[in-house]
């Protein structure tokens, strides 16, 4: 009987001894998920893309600020003489010669030649006479450009076509003569460009050259850029 009695309240112990530690970890279990603390939003680093996009930006600027507007001009003035447009043509050349006697013309002494030549007509500016003016605070670049000029013509000689030629007696016809006649015809082609637009076209090219190069230096999309052209008698 005393036995049983025994056996029966160590039962009773491992089953006190089991609630309780079941009791414990429920405990343990309901506090650390009731504690937990909450962790603080993590504001995410900028990533190195990021930060070289920033630091080109930067550079840009900085860049930009040195750009002043005799480094502008330094840069169009070593540009030279910029051809811009040319004319080409096609003029006919024509040549009489016939000696007098006496006041009196001997027509079986008559020599003529007709013909024709190819040629261009260029046109540009001078790029050294160039003036630049940036202002950083209106962000605006004024350029100053030269009247455009046109060169002489040039005459292609292997494009010389013969439609007809003389020779008369006793007047034969010389290499001054053609010479004569072709500073006629490039003379005549010059004037004939110019009464043509070539100077006009010329400079509204150099516009749009002048701005390409001034716009791999500086961003125009921050600056006003405004061209400026003296009439001849402000040409310095």
């Amino acid at each position: 009987m005393v036995k049983e009695k025994s056996k029966t309240k160590t039962i009773l112990l491992i089953l006190l001894c089991l609630a309780l530690l079941a009791a414990i970890a429920y405990v343990v279990a309901t506090s650390s998920t009731a504690q937990k603390p909450t962790l603080p939003a993590v504001t995410p680093r900028p990533t190195a893309e990021v930060v070289v996009r920033e630091k080109t930006v930067e550079k840009i600027v900085e860049t930009e600020k040195r750009i002043t507007s005799d480094v502008i001009q330094d840069g169009l003035n070593d540009m030279g003489f910029l051809l811009t447009e040319e004319y080409c043509f096609t003029e006919v050349v024509s040549f009489s010669s016939i000696k007098k006697l006496l006041g009196i013309e001997w027509k079986f002494t008559e020599s003529s030649f007709l013909a024709s030549y190819d040629g261009v007509v260029e046109a540009g500016i001078d790029c050294s006479k160039i003036k630049v003016e940036k202002d950083d605070e209106s962000k605006e670049i004024v350029v100053t450009l030269p009247p455009a000029e046109a060169r002489p013509a040039s005459i292609d000689p292997n494009s010389l076509i013969v439609y007809s030629e003389k020779e008369g007696t006793g007047n034969h016809i010389s290499i001054e003569d053609y010479n004569n006649s072709l500073i006629e015809l490039e003379n005549a082609a010059e004037q004939k460009a110019i009464a043509r637009g070539v100077l006009d076209r010329a400079n509204e090219n150099a516009q749009h050259i002048i701005r390409g190069v001034v716009g791999s230096l500086v961003d125009l999309s921050e600056y006003r850029l405004t061209f400026r052209t003296l009439p001849e008698k402000e040409e310095s």
